[in-house]
């Protein structure tokens, strides 16, 4: 009879077989890690961040964001300002109003550009995720993505919707704690209720967000594989926003890099595939679908502008929209005037409208008067400690019941 093999070789076969299977599990690099990137220098290898367990590329696994630690009161901040431009764009405002500013300036259609990125594609989203990924290892303690322009009508109103007020005020503690904010403070729009992707086509409101028809089930899973489909992506307009560097260093870099091959590759029209980054960069770096921090508490916090209260805050800005509502009436008459004088005509003004005129402006002024009084108590408020703290978040409950009705 012959003999069989011997009895260890099985076993050494099944060993092999196990330790290969080990090895390719914990020690091999994901299949779906290795994406094609445009690099403009070295690239240098990661720790994967302790926000994470698993592949980094699995978004159906959350990130777990921890809290921000603030420095010790009066300690300084470093930052530097991200900012996208074409070559027709001015920026000398910032060198005359804020020369001491750290600016990181990416001329996106200049071929010599100092700073550079792979594609003109997907306007200022293109330039963030490429700074992001180029000064991964290399971040101040705040960095802030902005645009160009120092007067827009979605900078705070509260100053001046001036660029340099925003930059002057911010206050980095606020975005060490919270490790993302959005420098805009006012909800509308992008907040409380905006994308919808089960949405029918007859509801769509192509005026206010047109972005929305974009934003359909495929999109969300190009960009986010496995991660479940939201109910709602809600927060504020408009691509300007601060992060800590705990915060950026807390999402992995594979998902930038991911992030970006989706904008280099998509089909979609350039700026809605800017504009739906514009809806996700909270989503991005705060896990919340649905992210519109309190108004009061931004302005309180964030600038140091603080009413007393949200029911103060909404009456300073009832009170400006009355005004508002005055000043159209007005606005209405001078223009009717204006045109008659172009035309070379009398004013079409009669008496009884003259009068209405000249009261509206009355009105308007005592409006004008008590707006800036309130305005500048709130700005004195805003330098008390003690005010700027009434109206920060908290998680803390310790104290939470000194605010509960008491008595009978």
């Amino acid at each position: 009879m012959l003999s069989g093999p011997p009895r260890l070789v099985p076993f050494v076969v099944i060993f092999f077989v196990l330790a290969l299977g080990w090895w390719y599990l914990h020690i091999a690099p994901a299949s779906g890690s290795s994406l094609p990137t445009w690099n403009s220098g070295t690239s240098k290898p990661h720790t994967a961040p302790a926000s994470l367990r698993g592949d980094p590329l699995d978004f159906g696994l959350p990130l777990r964001f921890t809290d921000g630690q603030a420095k010790p009161p009066g300690s300084n901040y470093t930052y530097k300002i991200v900012i996208p431009k074409t070559e027709k764009e001015d920026i000398g405002w910032m060198a005359e109003e804020i020369p001491e500013a750290p600016l990181v300036i990416y001329e996106v259609d200049k071929s010599d550009a100092e700073n550079k990125i792979p594609k003109n594609k997907g306007r200022e989203a293109m330039v963030y995720l490429s700074y992001i990924i180029d000064h991964y290892d290399d971040l101040a303690d705040t960095t802030i993505f902005m645009h160009a322009h120092r007067h827009a009508w979605h900078n705070n109103q509260l100053m001046g919707l001036d660029a340099v007020q925003l930059l002057k005020r911010l206050n980095h503690e606020r975005v060490a704690r919270m490790g993302y904010m959005n420098v805009r403070c006012h909800h509308d729009p992008g907040c409380p209720d905006w994308i919808h992707m089960d949405r029918p086509g007859g509801d769509f409101d192509f005026y206010h967000k047109p972005e929305e028809i974009y934003w359909r089930k495929e999109i969300w899973e190009e960009i986010h594989p496995g991660a479940p489909i939201p109910p709602s992506i809600s927060g504020i307009c408009c691509a300007q926003f601060a992060v800590s560097r705990q915060r950026i260093r807390e999402v992995p870099i594979e998902r930038f890099i991911h992030y970006r091959k989706w904008l280099l590759t998509t089909g979609m029209d350039d700026q809605f595939s800017g504009r739906i980054f514009e809806y996700i960069w909270h989503y991005i770096f705060t896990g919340h679908e649905v992210h519109c921090p309190a108004m009061n508490t931004c302005y309180c916090d964030g600038y140091g502008i603080c009413f007393g209260g949200r029911q103060a805050f909404e009456d300073y800005f009832t009170k400006q929209d009355e005004r508002n509502k005055q000043f159209q009436i007005m606005d209405e008459y001078n223009k009717r005037e204006d045109q008659a004088r172009e035309d070379g005509k009398e004013s079409p003004l009669n008496q009884t409208e003259l009068d209405h005129r000249a009261k509206l402006r009355d009105i308007i002024g005592g409006y004008d008067v008590e707006l800036e009084k309130l305005r500048n108590e709130a700005k004195k408020r805003g330098e008390d400690p003690k005010a700027r703290k009434e109206e920060t978040e908290s998680y803390d409950s310790s104290h939470i019941w000194d605010y509960a009705p008491h008595g009978d």
